[in-house]
């Protein structure tokens, strides 16, 4: 499904943000002034590193719930190489303390290796962990790793498990990708799952707001990305010079 750029409000695009401050050095300051960016733009989502998540809960939680923002986090976060049990007790500490969605980071040596089993148990145990307690699940492949056809059996097995998301990546991979040609081979599988998961774009890399636009443009459902701001502000000017009414 091509979406009509030209018809988006400022506020749907917003809806679409996924707003990722993952920095490891940032302190309070630059957290908070995070938190003051999502009650402004009332973005669909903000993402923090685990350790950051309380601060956010207690800042803006009632907020989030009342514009209906997700607050998460990362899971095995950024390489999804953590034991299974390893990513569930991180879950559950994230769920206890009031995080709303999680992303877990896929592992990708079991892909590339073929062992579906145990690829499959990690997002079956993820995804029921999160929705027993009424989280959105979200599974990230890493597709700049994968081949078309690892692709394909990845986003058939997060899509198997219940997942609400596919996600492309972390923003820890090689230059380069996730590219559109990546984002078609998870929206074709999807269509042709008939699957009421998603796609999820992250680490879009430069020209940021074309290429996010465009990823949108291709029916990505979500754009995670530090860049969130910019993107709702540049609304105007895409819809102008890059889409306008018709194209």
């Amino acid at each position: 499904m091509v979406v009509d750029i030209s018809k988006l409000t400022q506020h749907d695009v917003a809806r679409m943000m996924d707003y990722a401050l993952l920095y490891p050095e940032w302190q309070d300051k630059q957290q908070l002034d995070g938190c003051e960016k999502v009650k402004k733009y009332k973005f669909v989502a903000f993402y923090v590193l685990p350790h950051w998540t309380p601060l956010v809960v207690r800042e803006i939680g009632g907020f989030a719930k009342e514009h209906k923002i997700e607050i998460g986090t990362g899971i095995g976060f950024p390489y999804g190489s953590n034991t299974t049990a390893a990513k569930l007790a991180e879950s559950e500490d994230q769920i206890k303390i009031g995080c709303t969605v999680l992303d877990m980071v896929a592992n990708v040596s079991w892909l590339k290796d073929r062992k579906y089993d145990l690829y499959q148990s990690e997002c079956n145990q993820f995804v029921k962990l999160c929705h027993d307690a009424g989280l959105v699940a979200k599974v990230i492949i890493k597709c700049a790793f994968l081949t078309d056809e690892e692709m394909v059996a990845a986003v058939k097995m997060v899509s198997g498990a219940g997942a609400e998301f596919v996600k492309t990546a972390t923003g820890q991979e090689p230059a380069g990708r996730p590219d559109f040609h990546d984002g078609q081979v998870i929206l074709d599988t999807l269509a042709e799952l008939k699957t009421s998961c998603k796609m999820k774009v992250s680490g879009v890399v430069p020209p940021y707001v074309n290429n996010a636009y465009t990823f949108i443009r291709m029916g990505a459902a979500r754009i995670g990305t530090r860049s969130a701001p910019l993107l709702v502000d540049s609304l105007p000017a895409v819809q102008r010079y890059l889409y306008p009414s018709g194209r």
